[in-house]
């Protein structure tokens, strides 16, 4: 395991062999992460709680054939593959269980698990590597550093292409399932908005699960983060999540003094 499991979190010092290698300095800070902060702030599959409900496998989702992602069509009509969240107004269906698997300009959070001549070995969390060429990057790597990341090509046996590497300097990374992450960035980024603004800290979701955090009350951005995963199913989710940043910013002020 990388790092130390603490709280469904992994913190990542330089007591640990250098998985981070302490703060930059904001003036210092790289404006390639900037950007893909940005790319990953844009988020993937959104469903309006108030029209969406739970479906299970073998579900009927339509009476006409309606091809989406994680159905499947028999005898005319439109069935659910796996238990998720179906929006009928939208035709959506995202999953509420499974292991991420790369698309095309993903970004993602990808720790360095081999180092080449050629390149780069990421762990990306997934069932596939993802490979970073040397001609891909300016920067060099160390095995243990945690780099944010671009999928730029994955091939139809899975080999997984990155580009547009920055690596992330000290700061904590939360581990959540995957299919979760929309519900965590929100439809046009409100949600990793509200969180970030609340609690002042720096924060980047990668699509495949890992979300880096650093600064600010990075502790009440995890406990909002991974309440959002627990109850990404449920409706009222974004009031909840508003009182508890209310009260845990609140809280936070009072124990300073504020």
């Amino acid at each position: 395991m990388f790092g130390e499991k603490r709280f469904g979190k992994e913190r990542f010092g330089k007591e640990r062999g250098g998985f981070a290698r302490g703060f930059k300095p904001r003036g210092q800070r790289q404006p390639e992460i900037g950007r893909l902060q940005r790319e990953a702030g844009k988020g993937g599959e959104h469903v309006s709680m108030h029209d969406a409900h739970v479906v299970v496998p073998g579900e009927l989702l339509s009476e006409s054939p309606r091809p989406m992602p994680f159905a499947f069509i028999d005898r005319g009509k439109t069935y659910s593959s796996v238990m998720g969240l179906y929006d009928k107004t939208s035709g959506k269906l995202v999953p509420l269980e499974g292991c991420y698997l790369p698309n095309l300009d993903d970004i993602v959070i990808g720790i360095v698990t081999e180092v080449k001549f050629s390149g780069y070995t990421l762990n990306i969390k997934s069932p596939y590597e993802g490979f970073l060429s040397a001609k891909d990057t300016r920067e060099e790597f160390k095995l243990g550093d945690v780099v944010v990341a671009r999928v730029k090509d994955v091939d139809e046996v899975k080999n997984v292409d990155l580009t547009d590497a920055s690596r992330l300097e000290g700061g904590e990374i939360v581990e959540i399932n995957s299919v979760k992450v929309p519900r965590v960035i929100g439809k046009n980024s409100s949600m990793i908005n509200t969180i970030q603004n609340a609690t002042k800290s720096e924060i980047i979701v990668g699509k495949n699960g890992r979300i880096w955090i650093r600064g600010g009350d990075s502790a009440l951005a995890i406990e909002a983060i991974l309440k959002i995963e627990r109850e990404a199913h449920t409706r009222g989710l974004t009031d909840r999540i508003s009182m508890l940043l209310k009260s845990g910013s609140a809280g936070s002020a009072k124990g300073s003094g504020i």
